[in-house]
């Protein structure tokens, strides 16, 4: 009896950490189509090649019940529009006609979607052996090439997700099925505790003083291309014993490259190198992201980077920092990789979230 009441309490611990343990990131790019999923194992897939006119998107949460969508964009602007035939009376997969049943299917001029999982479910079979999707009907001219979905590299995305959330070889994978119950795919995992942040006092002109005093005099900013004049310093309060400090260093056509650093509030001041640690690995090597265009919120102690691919902001990272009295530690993460013009205002995939 003894041991009973020893293992149970054990057996509930297991069950609580394994419910609060994150999943590793994950985004990768299959041919022409690009899968991303964060540390909840929330997953989302899209074609993406450049200059497309046509976008299909699958999302997949967690979890033996996990919602899934499927929405299909028309994003062309242009001479197209004033047809005024809805994309979803012309929608081709491989030369043959698409059919969408309006009740399931929330359905615009330009936009078709839904979240019904059986209907989710039910297109994928119907697409995934696929070539092509195409947007078929009249076109501006004889010129102008058919608006189309590849759907190469399509089965391998799904089979990421697959794999990812722990569905292979269980009823509800959408590629990799087999006989286990739905039941048998893993819970989502438990959202990171967002860092609390305590608003030190002020810092003080004196303090001020110092500290760009015996910067200027110990920081070594050679490497920075801008010149000396143009190398604005920022002071921030992060405790009543720490400061954080960014000098401008580089100054491309679109971002804004900085240098930081962390200091003691008094003297002998020492300054440290900014290091902010990455949970996850980023891309192929265990790197810290730049400070590219970064910014400090004083009231909630929250740094942001937004390091854009390219001017019109469609690919590139993001990130948000919280300090917790120590340390920076993330809060949120996002990564578009692939510059092809659809996330032209930012919002790019999620990798990394807290509660």
């Amino acid at each position: 009896m003894i041991s009973n009441w020893l293992t149970a309490p054990l057996f509930l611990l297991m069950c609580l950490l394994a419910l609060n343990v994150q999943a590793e990131p994950m985004q990768a790019i299959h041919n022409d189509w690009q899968v991303s999923c964060d540390n909840l194992n929330n997953c989302s897939t899209r074609n993406s090649q450049d200059g497309q006119d046509l976008v299909l998107n699958i999302t997949r949460a967690a979890g033996a019940e996990g919602h899934s969508s499927v929405n299909i964009e028309y994003q062309r602007n242009g001479d197209e529009q004033s047809i005024g035939q809805p994309i979803v009376n012309r929608l081709q997969l491989d030369g043959k006609t698409l059919t969408f049943n309006h009740r399931e299917w929330d359905v615009s001029k330009r936009q078709l979607s839904t979240t019904n999982r059986l209907v989710v479910n039910e297109f994928i079979n119907i697409i995934r052996e696929g070539k092509a999707i195409q947007l078929g009907g009249k076109s501006v001219s004889s010129q102008t090439a058919h608006p189309t979905i590849s759907l190469k590299g399509l089965k391998a995305a799904l089979l990421a997700i697959d794999a990812q959330q722990g569905r292979v070889g269980t009823k509800s994978a959408w590629v990799s099925r087999g006989s286990k119950p739905q039941s048998a795919v893993p819970a989502a995992p438990g959202a990171p505790v967002k860092p609390r942040f305590s608003e030190p006092h002020p810092l003080s002109d004196s303090e001020i003083s110092g500290i760009t005093q015996n910067a200027a005099a110990t920081i070594n900013n050679n490497d920075c291309s801008l010149e000396p004049s143009e190398r604005e310093v920022h002071l921030f309060a992060l405790s009543n014993d720490k400061a954080l400090m960014t000098v401008n260093c580089d100054m491309g056509a679109y971002n804004l490259f900085v240098l930081g650093f962390t200091v003691s509030r008094q003297a002998p001041y020492k300054t440290e190198d900014l290091v902010l640690n990455m949970p996850f690995k980023l891309g192929e090597g265990e790197q810290s992201p730049e400070l590219i265009n970064a910014d400090f919120d004083q009231k909630n102690g929250e740094l942001s980077t937004f390091d854009k691919g390219r001017g019109i902001g469609d690919c590139g990272v993001s990130s948000r920092w919280i300090y917790d009295g120590r340390q920076f530690q993330l809060i949120s993460f996002a990564s578009e990789p692939s510059c092809d013009g659809y996330n032209s205002s930012g919002e790019w995939p999620v990798l990394w979230r807290t509660q």
